[in-house]
């Protein structure tokens, strides 16, 4: 029987008498795409955030007390509507309802309460899932405390209740349940436990300490991967969490997974996580001597995701991982064969020069590092590009490891921005070093050709510039001057460009486009002072030239503003995907 339009409307507003009249085939009025009953409508057309009455849910169920387990269309029940909207004082009804009916209606008073909190819908979620989704933590507290012993298991995605709640970081939330329930299940999607998802998430430092204190015995446990809680704290930067991990069992890093043998310090290290491979070398400093399927070890791994800081400390800092610097894989590769594979121009100024690298050492294509810095090596570069794009099972999802030159063009992405993406470096200077060599021809000429002009022959200062005292002038002057100075050092900078031994260094580039930029302000400066020198006797007119020549000013910063705005909703969007 479809719901009608008014009797939906009587449902939403809590109106308990148009349904006296068809108490006897209430359990059959249901809307008609979702199939809610009346009680569904009632709980659902509640404001989350309001005191909820459940004065006409008590006397829905006392015409009908069959609706207490009826479900509609997505397999939810009252309760499981009541739980993801929080309203607590409906879920508390529902339950102290459930234990009033008597036996003969179901198997009996209690039995019908702990199979209400059982049930389950379409996803395979309890009332208690759905209160975990919906942050609904007085609900938690009330179907937790209500029956502890209830079996709660995983839902449609694999996840338990406990793990929802570590996952999410909702400590209140998980606290309750390990509290109040004796044997609760851990287990998550994949093989994964709840202390697998809380090492995931950055705010779930306490839920971890809090898992650690009352289920430690999860600290060991490996998912369908091999990975440890500690793997995942490792892989996506969880220094803090992995410390915790690490203080409670040492030998997590000793661990490898199952697709490529990889530690948690391996993982770390190719990902360029520094901190994170700091405290496990602080922890287990002999584990930095293992290696993966491949032969890595975790200097490999360094070599290929460290940024050239984050690499030197690492070398200038811990000799263990210094010694490892000759140490060759399974292909006979050095981890400086890696770096020179993918920074053959500047690999020395990488690699610090008291490292003791044999650049002499040849791996099993008898290719040695001093041999790649000078010609390359396009099959080792592929090798480790394809590892930064795999991503295994999903276990991987940033690849196994986090290539060095995707850090470098994050960190020059606004420069590579402006010279690659708009018109190309070289072009660009070829128009700059005619704009920078006509300031400098203005300038020089402004310099000889003063206004107002000079002194006539026969006066004592012969030649000398006539408005000289004048304030304005000797701005026009100083301006002048830097515009000339700066525009002839751009001529130079682009002139030093021309040259191929400088062409890559691009900050050159932006200096010289700097004192481009700096001699036109100063050039349109000179011409505002140099023309207020000159029309000070007309002072209206003298002040509406400066205002006109001082736009420019207004114009340059509104086209900057418009540009830099633009740049940066692009440089939003990573580089690499």
């Amino acid at each position: 029987m479809v719901m009608d339009p008014l009797l939906y409307e009587a449902a939403a507003k809590g109106e308990i008498e148009p349904f006296k009249e068809i108490s006897n085939v209430l359990g059959r009025v249901v809307t008609h795409n979702n199939k809610n009953t009346i009680l569904h409508v009632n709980i659902i057309s509640r404001d989350r955030e309001t005191i909820v009455s459940t004065e006409f849910v008590e006397q829905i169920l006392e015409m009908c007390p069959s609706l207490l387990q009826s479900v509609n269309a997505k397999g939810d029940a009252p309760l499981h509507v009541a739980a993801k909207c929080g309203h607590a004082s409906v879920v508390t009804a529902l339950i102290e309802i459930a234990k009033k009916q008597p036996k003969e209606l179901e198997s009996g008073v209690e039995s019908t309460a702990r199979q209400m909190l059982g049930m389950t819908n379409d996803e395979k979620n309890t009332a208690l899932h759905e209160a975990m989704q919906h942050r609904s933590l007085d609900v938690v507290k009330i179907l937790i405390k209500e029956d502890p012993a209830v079996p709660y298991s995983t839902n449609g995605c694999g996840e338990t209740p406990l793990y929802m709640a570590a996952e999410r970081g909702f400590e209140k939330m998980l606290t309750e349940i390990l509290e109040n329930c004796p044997s609760v299940a851990h287990e998550g999607p994949s093989g994964k436990t709840a202390l697998h998802a809380a090492a995931v998430n950055i705010n779930s430092i306490d839920v971890v300490k809090l898992l650690l204190d009352k289920k430690k015995s999860l600290i060991g446990e490996t998912d369908r991967y091999g990975w440890t809680p500690l793997h995942y704290a490792s892989y996506f930067d969880r220094n803090i969490i992995a410390e915790l991990l690490l203080n409670s069992d040492k030998s997590l890093a000793y661990i490898v997974d199952n697709d490529r043998k990889m530690t948690a310090l391996h993982l770390a290290a190719g990902q360029g996580k520094l901190r994170v491979v700091e405290e496990i070398i602080s922890y287990c400093p002999e584990c930095c001597e293992l290696v993966d399927g491949r032969g890595w070890n975790v200097l490999h791994f360094a070599m290929v995701s460290f940024d050239a800081s984050d690499l030197k400390h690492l070398l200038n800092n811990y000799p263990i991982v210094r010694n490892l610097i000759n140490d060759k894989d399974k292909e006979g590769n050095t981890p400086l064969h890696l770096l020179a594979a993918l920074c053959r121009d500047s690999f020395h100024r990488i690699v610090p020069w008291n490292v003791g690298g044999d650049y002499q050492a040849v791996n099993k294509q008898n290719i040695s590092v001093k041999h790649i810095t000078r010609y390359g090596f396009p099959q080792l570069e592929q090798e480790i590009r394809e590892l930064s794009k795999y991503i295994g099972s999903g276990q991987y999802p940033e690849g196994v490891v986090s290539m060095r030159e995707n850090k470098i063009v994050k960190r020059t992405s606004h420069w590579k921005f402006i010279d690659e993406n708009y018109i190309g470096m070289k072009e660009a200077s070829e128009f700059h070093l005619v704009v920078a060599t006509l300031i400098a021809t203005v300038a020089f000429s402004a310099a000889f050709t003063l206004p107002g002009g000079n002194k006539s022959e026969g006066s004592p200062d012969q030649g000398a510039a006539i408005l000289s005292k004048q304030a304005a002038f000797q701005a026009f002057v100083i301006s002048d001057a830097i515009a000339m100075a700066l525009s002839l050092s751009a001529v130079f900078v682009y002139f030093i460009l021309s040259l191929k031994a400088f062409q890559e260094f691009i900050f050159l580039f932006a200096f010289a486009l700097f004192f481009t930029l700096v001699a036109m302000a100063a050039m349109m400066v000179a011409f505002v002072t140099g023309a207020y020198a000159m029309l000070e006797p007309s002072l209206g007119l003298a002040i509406v030239t400066c205002i006109i020549g001082l736009s420019f000013f207004v114009l340059v910063i509104f086209m900057f503003y418009k540009v830099l705005s633009k740049a940066d909703e692009e440089l939003e969007e990573p580089w690499f995907q």
